[in-house]
């Protein structure tokens, strides 16, 4: 085994890459006595809550169709836990300031009162789950290159912390996310540190041209050591990373506005943009979990108003607003979801229908990757979360998450708890725990007590 990972990080550092243009093969029959393929962990935040009648199935095993919001994850609701209802019982403000429940709601702790504007966008005094969990993994794993892959799509800085940031590693501690696809893909394909550009890399994507341009025929005759299976993975897996450099170096014009930047056609401001980069950022994340560069990835969809994203690239959805903003971003779809006197114009039940298109999006990447005996939807727990129950009510009192895949074997999906009574700090719990990182209770000793209808 240490022979395998000496010479795999030898040849990788020697074609000056990154750990992300080779798959983790060590699970595969080639190397069944290895440690079996680690766990993985995603968590996903956006805004404004969901229409809920539209959105949360019925209490129990979900049979039959889902409700229309949450259609588009039928194929895959045998790998769900839908969660209504859950309480936030240490937000000071959940009755009426759901909007500041941004920053507190992956820690589900106690918050700092003289932070934020001193009625909402609080800051957190513990750490958020994700930071949690990767601190647990780096114990066991010091080798992994980074401990999180923190990803945003508008989302942006300025305002309050608690109003932008969602994943903490302390108090005053934010996670700063990357919004950036070509920086993602020279720190995870091009070994490159955090926070930096390659130009080599945009060189390589401006030219249209790939990185296994350059390193593919040293990669394929590394490839001849291995089994047939391995082999299979490996080729499946940089045909996975020719995909993602196609879609960055597409053609100006043909994917909204252009940014100006020969090296750069994609434009991370456009609004027109935003389908094409989260999709972007999903697969960059999978393929950076796929190749064990770390095994947490976060991303956040908006930030805490959702204000910088108009929904008018989702069918039916106008441009304008609805009385409470000039857009139809997601402030105003939470306040004013349904346009009076038009037919069919529950326009936030669209994009609440729309974002679960997009969650389906993810679990197919995952569920189409093979890993060891299995897919690697079999061996990660994706927290699709929101920190609100509806935007029209700004309450943060009944907040909806959904979980995703069993984690192993751990969790018992296919069912919706929503009527449970429990808090956020009980699935966080059942989170760590299944993470393999051992929590009694997550950042509250009475109210993260373990939930044990969650476990299979």
């Amino acid at each position: 085994m240490r022979n395998w990972e000496l010479s795999r990080r030898r040849l990788l550092e020697g074609l000056g890459v990154g750990m992300a243009c080779l798959p983790l093969l060590r699970a595969t029959r080639s190397y069944a006595q290895a440690a079996k393929v680690p766990k993985k962990l995603i968590v996903h935040l956006q805004t404004e809550g969901y229409r809920i009648p539209a959105w949360l199935p019925k209490d129990g095993p979900l049979v039959g169709p889902l409700p229309d919001s949450t259609s588009p994850l039928e194929e895959y609701k045998s790998e769900l836990i839908f969660l209504g209802n859950l309480g936030n019982p240490r937000f000071p403000g959940c009755a009426r300031w759901g909007h500041g429940s941004y920053g507190q709601i992956f820690t589900g702790g106690a918050v700092d009162p003289a932070s934020g504007n001193g009625k909402e966008y609080w800051e957190p005094t513990v750490l958020s789950v994700d930071q949690v969990v990767a601190n647990g993994i780096m114990k066991t794993a010091p080798n992994l290159t980074r401990p999180t892959l923190p990803l945003e799509v508008k989302v942006g800085g300025g305002g309050f912390p608690g109003s932008k940031r969602c994943f903490w590693s302390g108090p005053k501690q934010p996670v700063t996310p990357e919004p950036d696809p070509y920086k993602i893909y020279a720190q995870v394909f091009g070994g490159k540190p955090i926070g930096m550009a390659d130009p080599a890399a945009d060189k390589i994507i401006a030219e249209r041209r790939s990185l296994l341009d350059f390193v593919g025929k040293d990669l394929e005759r590394f490839a001849t050591r291995l089994g047939n299976e391995d082999r299979v993975v490996i080729t499946g897996h940089l045909q996975s990373i020719r995909d993602v450099e196609k879609q960055l170096s597409g053609q100006k014009g043909t994917i909204g506005q252009w940014s100006g930047d020969p090296a750069k056609p994609i434009d991370i401001k456009a609004n027109a943009n935003v389908p094409m980069l989260l999709t972007l950022h999903f697969e960059l994340m999978v393929a950076a979990l796929r190749s064990d560069v770390t095994r947490v990835g976060t991303m956040q969809f908006g930030d805490a108003t959702g204000g910088a994203i108009v929904f008018d690239f989702v069918p039916g959805v106008p441009r304008m607003g609805n009385g409470y903003q000039p857009l139809r971003d997601w402030h105003d779809l939470g306040h004013r979801p349904v346009r009076a006197g038009v037919a069919d114009g529950d326009d936030k039940a669209k994009v609440d229908k729309w974002t679960m298109t997009k969650f389906a999006e993810l679990l197919k990447l995952l569920k189409g990757t093979p890993e060891g005996t299995g897919t690697m939807l079999d061996n990660t727990l994706v927290l699709w979360g929101n920190h609100m129950e509806d935007g029209s009510t700004h309450g943060a009192v009944k907040v909806p998450w959904v979980l995703a895949g069993k984690c192993q074997g751990y969790f018992k999906t296919g069912q919706c708890l929503g009527n449970s009574g429990r808090a956020i700090n009980a699935v966080m719990t059942e989170i760590c725990n299944a993470m393999d990182v051992k929590v009694d209770a997550f950042n509250d000793p009475m109210f993260g007590k373990p939930m044990p209808e969650l476990r299979a």
